[in-house]
């Protein structure tokens, strides 16, 4: 099997080692520059698949700067972008990991409070107008004691033009309403639904869509379309009657991502 060659640098970035793939890119540990004078030696570098134009660039730095200037210690801090050949930007370092690959495993209180946390973060984002739109295990990560959420949902503002299919990547249709797989746009309601997917697969190992075929992207989005969310009989009453709720029509919803973070903190209290 040929392996893979691991970039010295990414622009201006000294690269350290692979951490992944998937969110429509590939993640790198790397050493920032003196320019950005962090206090951390330590930063993810993010480089989107295939090459960018200027325009998706400026539309990419444009979401980046407004999910930048929020105000909340539930979201991960974004340090730069580039644009070299492909865009990419640099974020925040969470040595524990996300809910989708933790460094170590974690209880079910740690998991939960991860999930409140990115939560406030999301509801965060919607009180100043930003829908996420990539709220999936890999973009809620684990600090000590909580979470943040992570990781921009910015494949569909960098291929504004293109079908879905083009940035529903394998394992994401879990995750996403159906109302975005039928082409409406990420807002407030769809990331709430998103937060109760996450949460399920969280508390049962198991998605609410069961078995899709996640590495075909197109086959993944019609059985999500044809198939009603399932709960696991595996979940207690209360943490049931939560997800129902978060993936109920969209105007049965809870009404904001901070009421969901609330009663995730009674499910942990319980």
């Amino acid at each position: 099997m040929a392996t893979v060659e691991i970039p010295q640098q990414l622009a201006d970035f000294t690269v350290l080692g692979k951490l992944g793939t998937g969110g429509n890119g590939t993640f790198y540990l790397a050493v920032p520059p003196p320019r950005l004078g962090l206090t951390t030696d330590r930063v993810v570098v993010k480089v989107f698949s295939g090459t960018c134009s200027d325009d998706a660039y400026r539309r990419g730095v444009r979401e980046l700067r407004a999910f930048a200037a929020v105000r909340s210690p539930y979201l991960a801090a974004l340090y730069d972008a580039v644009l070299q050949g492909q865009f990419m930007y640099a974020m925040e370092y969470f040595p524990l990991g996300s809910l989708g690959t933790p460094a170590r495993p974690l209880s079910r209180t740690e998991k939960l409070t991860a999930i409140a946390d990115a939560a406030r973060g999301v509801d965060a984002l919607h009180e100043a107008g930003i829908a996420h739109a990539n709220i999936t295990p890999s973009s809620i990560m684990v600090t000590d004691g909580g979470g943040r959420i992570s990781d921009l949902g910015l494949a569909r503002v960098l291929a504004a033009d293109e079908p879905i299919t083009s940035f529903a990547q394998p394992g994401a249709v879990q995750y996403m309403d159906p109302a975005l797989l039928a082409g409406d746009v990420p807002s407030r309601a769809t990331d709430i639904w998103s937060l109760g997917a996450c949460l399920h697969v969280a508390l049962t190992g198991q998605g609410v869509y069961g078995d899709i075929p996640d590495a075909q992207p197109l086959l993944a989005i019609r059985a999500a379309l044809s198939t009603p969310p399932a709960l696991s009989e595996n979940l207690n009453r209360d943490e049931r009657a939560l997800i129902a709720s978060c993936l109920a029509l969209a105007g049965t919803r809870p009404a904001t991502a901070l009421e969901v973070a609330d009663k995730i903190g009674e499910l942990v209290a319980g």
